[in-house]
């Protein structure tokens, strides 16, 4: 249920696909073409994951992944974030956030992103964050949980997903 695909979309990877013809590289953003259908043509297989250097490099993550119960291997909802703070620790300098099960396909917040750029780390942030994150999902009710289940755990796992990648960058959320 998208485990490897939400970070993968944290991180900004891109993917090395090689048929016979050579090898295309795919944004990770572009591979995904909605429920259970990717970019992969006749004949292709992935055959590489690249995360650029500034998507890792003084950045630190954190991935929260909820089900039901410990014994299920698919995941109710899934929330990477990755932190890149200021230097001085006490600001967002970049927040890449992305939800799996959240949206017919794996999903980055650009309005959370936006939002928490530049803040201050306090409880607001987390606040922005959470709200943010609701503007750019769309999860569905499945078997697994409800719409406005899964809008209850998009707000909280994006408050505890950025506050975890706040405190291993050595950041501290004050509030």
């Amino acid at each position: 249920s998208a485990d490897s695909a939400t970070t993968l979309k944290a991180y900004d990877a891109t993917l090395e696909i090689t048929s016979l013809d050579g090898i295309r590289i795919l944004p990770y953003g572009e591979f995904n073409l909605g429920p259970g259908k990717v970019d992969l043509r006749e004949g292709e297989i992935l055959t590489g994951i690249r995360i650029p250097k500034e998507s890792y490099e003084n950045v630190s993550g954190h991935y929260i992944k909820y089900a039901m119960r410990k014994a299920m291997d698919i995941a109710t909802l899934g929330c990477s974030a990755n932190v890149k703070l200021s230097q001085d620790k006490q600001t967002i300098e970049q927040l890449r956030i992305a939800f799996g099960v959240a949206a017919p396909i794996p999903i980055r917040s650009a309005t959370a992103e936006a939002n928490a750029k530049g803040h201050t780390l306090d409880q607001t942030l987390l606040d922005v964050v959470a709200e943010g994150a609701l503007c750019d999902v769309n999860p569905r009710t499945s078997w697994r949980a409800g719409k406005e289940f899964r809008l209850q755990l998009v707000q909280e796992l994006a408050r505890r997903a950025t506050k975890q990648a706040v405190e291993k960058a050595g950041g501290t959320i004050n509030g």
